[in-house]
């Protein structure tokens, strides 16, 4: 006898700030247009909404700055935690 379980879709988690998050995306592809790197990218966008659940940044670095979903925690990483050591300097 198989035990099954219906398959319930995790919910993404909602940016606090809407509006912030679409600035952040908005402001990463300008960056990325203008020339600038991935990570140039991602450090703006980290700036804006860094504040925000873990997830909702990593969706951000993937939709603004074309982070690949598996290389956007690296980025995270590294960013904030240069983030917090400016922060704490």
């Amino acid at each position: 006898m198989t035990k099954t379980s219906p398959e319930t879709p995790k919910q993404p988690i909602e940016a606090k700030d809407k509006n912030r998050y679409a600035k952040a995306v908005q402001d990463g592809r300008t960056i990325l247009s203008e020339g600038g790197s991935k990570a140039d990218a991602a450090r703006a966008i980290y700036r804006l909404i860094h504040d925000e659940h873990r997830e909702v940044v990593l969706r951000a670095f993937i939709e603004g700055a074309d982070v690949t979903p598996k290389g956007s925690p690296t980025y995270h990483y590294n960013i904030s935690r240069k983030f917090r050591k400016q922060k704490s300097d």
